[in-house]
């Protein structure tokens, strides 16, 4: 089974809803004095990691329109504005080569330049999903794909009574199958900040092609979710935390997606706390985000946060984990991104008063999420990282050429050597049993296709 960020998980920002590209990560934009407001990223899919129970790679075989892989698949996903780690030359690995492979879309799924449809790709177990939403009617239909080639068309999502629209944010897979969260376009500005829109709506599906609707009333309580993630032990969703709120923090599980409970914080624990995400791994649980508000910043004050995570075996007792010389700042947040093998890393995206993002400063590593140790190198941004279950992936820029780079610890990396052309730019990406599938700019969609 696929794991969660977001695996897919997009959020977006840039465009009306794009952050790393359309399927994404977390948007939270500082606002700043004189600053324009600037995007933090966010972890997505769970590989599998030590003492999970969940297989460890993505399946390439794969049959029908939307195929059962041999084995359940771990593609993570997050796509970004700009790929590349790094300003410097990577070295190649070696023995790999790379082609790209340019997909035909459907007359219904091609791009124009003036039309009102949006799509949003996204990879999981079974191949990858588009969804094909019309920005002026709010209606959103998936298309399916098990090798990224051939594409069939699904049924519509329930838009029934969503006012404000519902676009498809975040995808995430876990053992009863896929949930999606959509939300209405566009960010919401509490006084502190350009900060998530709260889920709009929910959906379950076990196939891709037909989806259910979730009740978010009867769910939640009628509680703003911000965020979900799905992996080996189900399904979690947290609050959407508001600088200028006053609700508590809230987390919530469930093992299908459509049922849900809330689980029992402590006030101490979780005192100041603003969540970001979180992550569902074989053996626990963890939540993302910070400690302090923001709330002060208008008034001239430069507020002090911190970045934090949380830990729980269970889901019921929780923990805030040490992470060694955590540096506070006027906005530090954690996110956490899953490699492989039981690799884990906490990354960090700091503001200050200069407007800044520097999102490779911190980073830890952990094996089973509740012990961590500094990293010794700096991690690139959780949005451009994608995870096959073995290795670290994302798409990078080589001598004018898109390419893809791969990392054993997300750390060290070394590009893939391409041959022929393929797409000029990148908007979005997505990981699935076929490989990295991307986006262009122009809405042409390529494979990159590794041997």
């Amino acid at each position: 089974m696929v794991g969660d960020r977001r695996l897919v998980d997009r959020r977006r920002s840039g465009s009306p809803r794009r952050r790393v590209g359309l399927v994404g990560a977390l948007l939270v934009a500082a606002a700043m004095s004189g600053c324009a407001a600037v995007p933090s990223a966010q972890p997505i899919a769970t590989p599998t990691a030590a003492g999970d129970t969940g297989p460890a790679a993505i399946a390439t075989e794969t049959t029908g329109p939307v195929a059962t892989a041999t084995a359940p698949a771990v593609p993570t996903d997050t796509s970004a504005d700009t790929p590349g780690p790094s300003a410097s030359p990577l070295p190649t690995a070696a023995g790999r080569a790379l082609r790209w492979e340019s997909v035909t879309l459907p007359a219904k799924l091609v791009a124009a330049a003036d039309s009102a449809f949006v799509d949003a790709i996204f990879g999981w177990s079974r191949g990858y999903l588009a969804f094909r939403e019309n920005v002026d009617s709010g209606s959103a239909i998936p298309w399916l794909s098990a090798d990224g080639l051939q594409w069939q068309q699904g049924r519509s999502l329930d838009m029934t009574g969503i006012s404000q629209g519902a676009q498809v944010e975040e995808l995430v897979e876990g053992p009863a199958g896929l949930l999606a969260l959509g939300r209405a376009p566009g960010c919401a500005d509490d006084g502190s900040g350009c900060m998530p829109q709260p889920a709009t709506a929910l959906w379950t599906s076990v196939d891709g092609a037909s989806w259910s609707r979730v009740d978010l009333r009867k769910a939640f309580g009628g509680a703003a979710v911000g965020d979900v993630s799905a992996g080996p032990k189900g399904y979690m969703a947290v609050s959407l935390s508001s600088d200028a709120g006053a609700a508590a923090p809230a987390v919530w599980l469930s093992a299908d997606g459509q049922s849900w409970r809330a689980v029992s914080l402590s006030a101490a624990t979780f005192q100041d706390a603003y969540l970001a995400s979180g992550t569902v791994l074989g053996y626990g649980f963890l939540v993302a985000g910070r400690i302090g508000s923001l709330a002060g910043w208008d008034g001239g004050e430069f507020p002090s946060t911190t970045p934090a995570i949380w830990w729980s075996a269970d889901g019921a007792a929780w923990s805030r984990v040490t992470l060694a010389n955590a540096a506070a700042a006027p906005q530090a947040q954690a996110a956490i991104t899953t490699l492989a093998a039981g690799k884990l890393v906490a990354n960090v995206a700091s503001w200050d008063c200069s407007c800044s993002p520097d999102g490779d400063a911190q980073a830890w590593t952990s094996s089973d999420g509740r012990t961590w140790k500094a990293a010794t190198s700096q991690f690139p941004s959780p949005a451009v990282v994608l995870s096959d279950g073995h290795q670290a992936l994302q798409v990078v820029s080589s001598n004018g050429n898109l390419t893809v780079a791969i990392s054993s610890d997300g750390f060290k990396w070394a590009q893939v050597a391409v041959s022929g052309s393929g797409p000029a730019d990148l908007s979005d990406e997505a990981y699935g049993p076929a490989g990295v599938l991307v986006e262009d700019s122009s809405g042409n969609l390529w494979l990159a296709v590794i041997s």
